[in-house]
């Protein structure tokens, strides 16, 4: 009983502070410059996020020293230098979609080297045929001749030509993910 009426005084004391505490202001109109640059801060963390994991996969792989590395590893390199430019001239979406692309590319490269990027792949067949399906689709579908995705679609077609082998298949489906990233971050969205 003795709580009860405590916590109804305590209760009581609270709202008759809150009311005679100085007004609170009004909260900012949604499109005002405070939200914006929120956004524009929160948009800008993401991006250089997405640019220093791409780097850090970049590095990862180029500490393999490969004599002859696969001709579609070019391409993750250059997504990277234009996610890089990109977020340099906060184009944040274009940076963290390039980047995100990129780092795809670096990840399909170690695969095709044996290296499991965590989980070691399972090797579904179906799951890698759907993702480059679904990358050779988005390209017909926006009629959009962007190179660097359909070197990735290629090199992801090329993976899964012959008795692909678990590492293969994972490596095929990141490449057709790289590829639908470098083409959302071409159309904006």
């Amino acid at each position: 009983m003795k709580t009860k009426s405590l916590l109804g005084y305590a209760l009581v004391l609270g709202l008759a502070l809150a009311q005679t505490g100085a007004p609170l202001p009004p909260p900012a109109p949604r499109g005002s410059a405070q939200v914006q640059m929120a956004q524009a801060t929160a948009h800008g963390e993401k991006a250089a996020w997405e640019v220093a994991k791409a780097q850090a996969r970049q590095a990862e792989w180029q500490r393999q020293r490969l004599a002859s590395p696969p001709a579609w590893v070019a391409q993750g390199e250059a997504l990277l230098r234009q996610a890089q430019a990109d977020l340099r001239a906060q184009r944040f979406f274009q940076a963290k979609e390039r980047a995100e692309a990129a780092k795809k590319v670096f990840e399909a490269a170690l695969l095709l080297q044996g290296q499991a990027l965590g989980k070691p792949p399972k090797g579904d067949v179906r799951k890698a045929q759907e993702k480059v399906g679904r990358l050779e689709a988005e390209l017909a579908y926006h009629r959009q001749s962007l190179p660097s995705a359909q070197t990735l679609l290629q090199a992801a077609k090329g993976l899964l030509t012959s008795q692909p082998s678990p590492f293969q298949l994972e490596a095929a489906r990141k490449l057709a993910d790289a590829g639908r990233h470098a083409l959302k971050a071409e159309r904006g969205f």
